[in-house]
């Protein structure tokens, strides 16, 4: 075990969110539902888009 603890990132902008961050909002890719998709307060207010790395999805 190397002890790294990796910190999620926003699936619309890569910007790492921390865990005490408020706004921020997971759910599972709507169309495969097989990779979790986490969007920062900034890009949920703005409307920013997001891709599906599995399956290309691209959603607001």
């Amino acid at each position: 075990m190397s002890g790294e603890i990796t910190m999620p990132s926003c699936s619309s902008c890569n910007r790492v969110i921390s865990p005490s961050e408020e706004g921020v909002t997971k759910f599972s890719c709507p169309n495969c539902g097989e990779v979790l998709i986490i969007r920062c307060a900034k890009c949920r207010y703005f409307g920013n888009e997001y891709q599906c790395p599995k399956c290309g999805f691209t959603g607001p």
